[in-house]
């Protein structure tokens, strides 16, 4: 009978110590989040809580734009944030991180850096109208040609 007891404890050991290690190996690990502001912002950019939420992409340059051509952001703050956005018809999503600063610019008084997971960046001049639903984005292209984005806020990412 002892012996018995003391198998079913020693059970219950190893599938207590099983699924403590399973559950913990489900967290995520905010340590290893890549990225960081872009060079020359030092520590001198913050989190701007106006972006939190999801917006859709609905002109570029003042033309209209929808179906396939949209896409989507994410901005959950501290930085964390999602992409969304079609490639031949196909929806796709990588992660983000977004950097704001002050600006000297004429057109708005804030900078965006935002870092895709694929590697690439992109740091634009950007603004709110409507009471803070549309978001504008706003760079200069390698060409010369400034390129504007008009983006609406939404609900949710469909």
């Amino acid at each position: 009978m002892k012996k018995h007891s003391f198998l079913m404890m020693l059970l219950g050991v190893v599938v207590t110590l099983g699924l403590s290690t399973l559950l913990t190996s489900c967290e995520i690990d905010d340590d290893t989040w890549p990225y960081s502001p872009p060079p020359g912002w030092g520590s001198n950019y913050f989190f701007d809580s106006r972006l939190e939420g999801s917006w859709e992409l609905t002109q570029a340059n003042a033309s209209e734009v929808g179906g396939y051509d949209t896409n989507y952001m994410e901005f959950y703050g501290n930085g964390h944030g999602r992409y969304y956005y079609y490639d031949r018809g196909r929806p796709y999503q990588e992660d983000m991180a977004y950097f704001c600063q002050r600006s000297g610019s004429t057109t708005s008084s804030y900078l965006i850096n935002v870092q895709y997971a694929d590697g690439t960046s992109s740091t634009m001049t950007y603004w709110f109208s409507e009471g803070d639903y549309s978001l504008w984005l706003q760079w200069r292209e390698n060409s010369g040609q400034v390129t504007t984005y008009l983006y609406r806020r939404v609900a949710y990412v469909p």
